[in-house]
């Protein structure tokens, strides 16, 4: 064996921050980053020993509620390049990934890196996209995954498009839905900002407010889409951690006007809970579905969120989540294209004490 694999331990951190400092001359991982990588039940940091010395490591992160799993960072030091410690590395964090029940695992790579890409591509990843401008020094990352369970890769081409407000996940899920239906269409921040103006239902009282299921089906239709609408409670929504009177009058009025611009546009209206089997017939169908779900299971905040439901594998409902939580490392690896199973899909797709479940089927017009 080319070196020993085990997680890492507090009193790596010197030997970790020196291989970084020797690999990299930028985008380095901190000192104190390693600690908290450590320390973090979302992420695994393993490192290769050989001769008793730290030969290399990689950190490998998991998203609650996720399906996939994300190489965050691998390297080896440079007096121990050519022993097949790196390749150790990446079979020992396919096999993490895969212990934590991860389908795939996902990665980037700076282009201008062949050494690594052969690597990948020899261990069976498959490049799924490019992005420009990544890395500190204005380099191109490009992003490779790998199945670890089951034959199908995940493959979607559904635009992904990430939220540029901590409020505005709902207008980003009908931007891409708008980009999916109608390729000519662009999301930009501009367009963000527009869509959330036309679906909120609180203007300058407290702050930025979200988006309920009408506002959402009103802003899709005037945009182009078809939709259809699920909510399990009649009336005005979001309502229970109002104390002012006025923000509720207002809430309560803006919520009226949604609901009397969808009778008149003719949006069909459920006032049920939906199942997973609505989920899987609107997707079966060609449809995308935006639904409320708790921000707890997948962030840990208890917040309404929205995120794009896009594919069925018959195991788990895919999703385009808008937001990707920078502070916890993530890209938009860890954010789009999730496969969630589906008990945990249902299980976070439902707000509040009431368990409110709300979502809108979202597809081409007939007219169109």
């Amino acid at each position: 064996m080319p070196a020993e694999i085990r997680k890492a331990r507090a009193s790596d951190v010197d030997d970790l921050a020196a291989i970084e400092k020797a690999v990299f001359s930028s985008d380095r991982i901190s000192r104190r980053s390693f600690r908290q990588l450590i320390e973090r039940d979302t992420a695994e940091l393993l490192v290769g020993e050989s001769d008793g010395r730290v030969a290399g490591y990689a950190v490998v992160l998991f998203r609650k509620g996720s399906g996939v799993a994300r190489l965050y960072s691998i390297a080896v030091g440079p007096f121990f390049g050519g022993r097949g410690v790196g390749r150790l590395l990446l079979e020992e964090a396919e096999a993490a990934a895969f212990e934590h029940g991860r389908m795939m695992l996902r990665l980037e790579v700076r282009q201008d890196n062949p050494r690594a890409i052969q690597i990948y591509e020899q261990s069976g990843y498959r490049k799924i996209g490019r992005e420009l401008d990544y890395y500190e020094d204005g380099a191109t990352a490009l992003r490779y995954e790998k199945t670890l369970r089951g034959d199908i890769p995940v493959a979607t081409e559904v635009p992904f498009y990430q939220q540029t407000c901590e409020f505005t996940c709902g207008p980003c899920c009908l931007m891409m839905a708008m980009a999916y239906f109608g390729p000519g269409f662009v999301p930009d921040p501009v367009m963000e900002i527009r869509l959330w103006r036309e679906a909120t239902t609180v203007f300058m009282m407290s702050g930025p407010g979200g988006c309920e299921p009408f506002g959402l089906a009103v802003a899709g239709y005037e945009s182009g889409l078809a939709a259809e609408i699920y909510v399990s409670f009649y009336g005005a929504l979001f309502l229970q951690s109002v104390r002012s009177e006025d923000k509720r009058r207002v809430m309560e009025l803006a919520q009226v006007d949604f609901r009397r611009r969808a009778e008149l546009y003719g949006i069909p209206v459920n006032y049920r809970s939906f199942g997973l089997d609505d989920i899987r017939t609107a997707i079966a169908e060609g449809k995308l579905v935006l639904v409320l779900i708790s921000g707890f299971l997948m962030f840990g905040k208890k917040v309404p969120h929205w995120v794009l439901a896009i594919g069925d594998d018959g195991d788990h409902i895919l999703i385009h989540d808008p937001w990707v939580e920078d502070e916890r490392q993530e890209t938009i690896l860890d954010a789009a294209n999730i496969p969630v199973p589906y008990g945990i899909f249902m299980n976070m797709a439902q707000f509040g004490r009431d368990g409110l479940r709300a979502a809108i089927t979202l597809g081409k017009r007939d007219s169109q």
